[in-house]
């Protein structure tokens, strides 16, 4: 794959996951640009969940992010 091919497969993956998550914020009392921000958008969702904000570094963690996801 060339760069052009992974920058438009990585915006088309932010672009469903910002459709999939902007009611979620809308009806937590959140502005919908953050569920567009990568990184940001953890770290908001944590706040939301009431879970610990240091949590979204386990998501990078190999084998560990396979075990946060589910308790997300």
């Amino acid at each position: 794959m060339t760069w052009t091919s992974w920058f438009l497969f990585f915006a088309v993956v932010q672009l469903i996951h910002f459709a999939g998550t902007w009611k979620l914020y809308k009806a937590a009392g959140k502005s919908a640009w953050q569920a567009a921000v990568p990184l940001y958008n953890a770290v908001v969702l944590m706040g939301i969940i009431k879970r610990p904000k240091w949590w979204v570094l386990l998501l990078f963690i190999p084998i560990v992010n396979l075990i946060i996801f589910p308790v997300l």
